[in-house]
């Protein structure tokens, strides 16, 4: 197995977790919700930055290529 597809293994893996994650949150109302996770972490001091900068680092290495 090439270093490429367990890349695209990995990358596959985390959407669907990602998406995983999100269904649960609608469907139970337990859970925040992506855009409702990403406004509290927003309201923390320092976050911003912090976000803009992972960010840049995931578009550096996933779409840049």
């Amino acid at each position: 197995m090439s270093d490429r597809a367990v890349t695209i293994g990995i990358w596959i893996a985390l959407g669907a977790l990602v998406a995983l994650t999100q269904a649960v949150a609608l469907i139970s109302r337990r859970l925040p919700g992506a855009g409702e996770a990403l406004r509290r972490l927003l309201r923390l001091p320092g976050a911003r930055p912090v976000v803009a900068l992972a960010w840049m680092w995931l578009g550096w290495h996933v779409f840049a290529r």
